[in-house]
């Protein structure tokens, strides 16, 4: 530190020192008042004689009343008019005339009198400042928190509205995609048990069929619902285990071409996955991430077109990448970030025959992180070149397995 920094902090802390003897107890204010009234015995003792002034006695006047107030002022007048008394008599007699020290001791008194009006009133208006900044510093913090209160308020109310609109938004979607397959399956249901007798074996089976179809939507919407609420509301329960990439794909397309041959048969399915590719994941999960992104691809991707599933993995010890390849009309670079959010579709897609929940990208987002990967899309946004949609995955090491991921 400097000489100017020193001299910065000596003055400063010679300005605030008044203003900290107000904190002062008690005794430690009336010991400074006797410190004063020494020190002006010790002025007129000394300075006296030589000036014949007893402008040393203002010191405890002052410090009286800066430390009492009137009722220092009061008690102060009387002991300096006995100090400076016996200071004459014994001290000072024969220095000064008894007519100059009567005269010199009314003029003391009464400048005395007007010094401690003076300081007292400098020690009222100090306490008067020094309320009104408490009072607006109390007021402005009080202004904070009801600002703070009104903005946390606010998010909570802003929170609630954003729960309101999703719970709407859920019901509307839910109420929207199982009206149609259940009146479907009503009205075929009811065909049956009107008119049964007049259906030839031909149209009982067709309508046996459509109304099972509807009945397998059905069961997919509500499961789609419930994967949302358990996949969603909180973090997955995996079960990891040594995965082979290339039989999980093929599994998956033979319970797929059971359920459904149509949907398998219309599109040229290639497969680039070395089985040699293992990975550290949980199998149901894995086929159902798989399954979600088949089922959009059979949804919403012309038929007579190619789906490419590809796994590539560069070393032994490096993550998986599995990707799905179509050649649909892919997606808009704009609606790319908001692609695995919750009830989202595609702006195309809202208008159009259709149907569809938007939850399952998000059910696969969550599936894909439980089981400590990543997914993502790539898509240009033409006609024709598709989307390619890509996860990563742990690998699987013979020699040091990880560890299943926790809840």
């Amino acid at each position: 530190m400097n000489q100017r920094a020193r001299t910065h902090t000596f003055l400063q802390w010679m300005h605030t020192l008044p203003l900290s003897w107000l904190t002062y107890s008690r005794c430690k204010r009336l010991l400074i008042v006797m410190c004063s009234y020494w020190l002006g015995i010790a002025g007129l003792w000394l300075l006296f004689p030589r000036t014949h002034n007893g402008g040393s006695m203002f010191l405890p006047i002052v410090s009286a009343c800066w430390l009492f107030r009137y009722r220092g002022l009061l008690i102060s007048l009387v002991l300096n008019g006995i100090a400076f008394q016996l200071t004459y008599l014994f001290l000072l007699r024969g220095m000064l005339p008894t007519q100059a020290f009567i005269e010199g001791g009314i003029i003391g008194f009464g400048t005395s009198l007007g010094l401690g009006l003076v300081v007292c009133w400098l020690r009222t208006t100090i306490e008067l400042l020094d309320i009104a900044r408490q009072q607006a510093l109390a007021l402005q913090q009080e202004r904070l928190q009801a600002l703070q209160a009104e903005r946390h308020l606010m998010l909570a109310y802003e929170q609630q509205r954003k729960i309101n609109e999703l719970k709407d938004q859920i019901l509307q979607h839910v109420s929207h995609e199982l009206r149609t397959p259940l009146t479907i399956l009503g009205s075929f249901l009811e065909l049956l048990e009107v008119h049964f007798e007049q259906l030839d074996q031909v149209e009982r089976s067709l309508a046996l069929t459509r109304a099972l179809a509807s009945y397998k939507e059905l069961v997919g919407l509500v499961n789609q619902e419930i994967d949302t609420i358990t996949t969603t509301g909180g973090f997955p329960i995996t079960h990891c285990e040594r995965v082979s990439v290339l039989q999980v794909v093929q599994e998956l397309l033979m319970q797929l071409m059971h359920l459904d041959p149509r949907d398998v048969e219309a599109y040229t399915i290639h497969l680039q996955i070395d089985a040699q590719i293992l990975v550290w994941a949980d199998p149901q999960y894995l086929q159902r991430v798989l399954q979600n992104l088949l089922n959009n691809i059979f949804k919403y991707v012309p038929t007579q077109t190619t789906i490419h599933i590809e796994a590539v993995q560069p070393t032994p010890s490096s993550p998986v990448c599995l990707s799905v390849q179509d050649e649909g009309p892919g997606i808009p670079p704009e609606e790319l970030p908001h692609l695995f959010e919750k009830l989202v579709r595609l702006k195309r897609d809202i208008g159009g025959p259709i149907r569809g929940t938007g939850l399952g990208l998000s059910i696969c987002k969550h599936l894909v992180e439980a089981m400590g990967g990543h997914i993502w899309v790539e898509s240009s946004g033409h006609m024709g070149e598709g989307s390619r949609f890509c996860m990563t995955l742990p690998p699987f090491a013979v020699e040091d397995p990880p560890l299943p991921t926790p809840p």
